[in-house]
């Protein structure tokens, strides 16, 4: 349990320093399983026919898995013992605007258990503002303490988690769950000191108390819950919100949010990834379409618009990819719209909730080829170390790290380029 004299006293950047380390380590798993297929299980298969040969390969094969779910779970644990850095400072900032108020207001303060109480020299006509003080300072400071606990809490788990997996028995699907599950943990981590439940004016008071830095991480990684919290100042939220776009980027996280596993509005039969993307635009951030075409329908050959062709209901007249322009639910017609009608491309530490991001394959694969973009999720938050959280539909997944899937998704489909589009209306 953190506290009141560990909160005050904590010296949270190690723990950052700590997640270097250990992502490190997890760079170097990754070279161990791309050294062993690259330079051990190829050379055999070209060279080796012998009895041995079946029972060499599988030795090999066995240690790179193992590498490659070490790897998974040691980037399992970055983000939460990052975040638990800022998630602490956070806490650490709201326990020192209580402490400044205690002090402002001449009230005592214990030191170890952080107990505020009156002086017993108060006069008569200033107990009540006295009192008042009290209660409101004693909130902050319950409350920074709390959020503390919650933190340290979150990332215990993720990391009882991590080191609890046996990489003798764990596949990679188990070590990415137990991924997925820590970057939740980590977001929870800054979500819980948000003072919920504190008075319009106490958390105005806590707001203007954070840096410009803290208030950035948590306008990225909070824009929902942030934007719901009375007391935090309109024009954050509307910074957060971003209607100056043509669109409303809390809506657009909320929807990516509340529908990334429904399936109602789905193409039967087809990956819906660009279709839910398009989909949290229009039905959660209100975007307008672009209708080239005056209404008409279908608008399957309108190449220069952006409509699902329903005229706003989300209902398919008729067939899905008949009704909709070939923007709706192609990557790559939607990447090149965006783009090219009034969208900018933006790097990881300028990303905010609402983006879109876009996989761009960069080698021949199956079924792919260079410079072909196939996968489009919706950005819904974004971690103070610049992880990038998406939430997609097809396969569905709900705030997953880009920088912690992004070595496995290459495994599979080769190397990715990965683009930010900041959308912007100028139709």
């Amino acid at each position: 349990m953190v506290t009141f004299a560990e909160l005050r006293d904590a010296k949270p950047d190690s723990w950052t320093t700590a997640a270097d380390d250990i992502l490190s380590a997890a760079k170097q798993c990754e070279r161990i399983k791309d050294d062993i297929h690259d330079n051990g299980a190829k050379p055999l298969d070209a060279s080796w026919t012998g009895k041995a040969y079946g029972r060499a390969r599988d030795v090999l094969t066995k240690i790179a898995n193992q590498a490659e779910v070490t790897s998974i779970l040691a980037r399992s644990v970055v983000d939460p013992l990052d975040t638990l850095n800022h998630a602490i400072q956070t806490a650490q900032n709201e326990l020192f605007s209580g402490i400044y108020m205690v002090s402002a207001a001449g009230l005592l303060l214990d030191q170890d258990s952080g107990l505020v109480s009156l002086p017993s020299d108060v006069p008569q006509e200033e107990i009540a503002e006295k009192t008042q003080a009290q209660s409101d300072a004693q909130k902050l400071i319950n409350d920074a303490i709390e959020a503390a606990n919650q933190a340290d809490a979150l990332c215990t788990q993720a990391l009882t988690a991590a080191a609890n997996a046996d990489i003798t028995k764990a596949t990679v699907d188990d070590a990415q769950k137990i991924q997925a599950d820590n970057t939740k943990k980590a977001l929870e981590e800054l979500r819980d000191t948000l003072p919920d439940g504190l008075p319009p004016n106490d958390v105005s008071a806590w707001w203007n108390a954070l840096s410009p830095e803290e208030q950035y991480d948590l306008e990225r990684a909070c824009p929902t819950e942030l934007y719901d919290l009375p007391g935090i100042p309109d024009s954050v939220k509307k910074d957060i919100d971003r209607s100056d776009l043509g669109y409303s980027s809390v809506g657009t996280v909320r929807y990516a949010e509340q529908n990334w596993n429904q399936s109602s509005m789905d193409w039967e039969g087809k990956d819906n990834c660009t279709n839910f993307a398009s989909n949290a635009l229009a039905y959660g951030g209100g975007m307008k379409f672009k209708e080239d075409w005056g209404g008409l329908i279908p608008r399957h050959f309108d190449t220069k618009g952006w409509s699902d062709g329903t005229n706003g209901d989300g209902g398919d007249p008729l067939p899905p990819g008949t009704t909709h322009t070939p923007t709706w639910g192609a990557a790559q017609n939607n990447h090149d719209f965006f783009l090219g009608n009034g969208g900018t491309v933006v790097s990881p530490n300028q990303a905010r909730p609402g983006d879109l991001m876009y996989y761009t394959e960069t080698q021949n694969t199956d079924n792919l080829h260079p410079g072909e973009t196939h996968h489009t999720v919706v950005v819904t938050a974004v971690l103070p170390d610049n992880q990038v959280l998406y939430t997609q539909h097809s396969d569905d997944a709900e705030n997953y790290p880009l920088y912690g899937r992004l070595p496995e998704f290459q495994q599979s489909l080769g190397r990715q380029n990965i683009q930010i589009v900041q959308p912007k209306v100028t139709w």
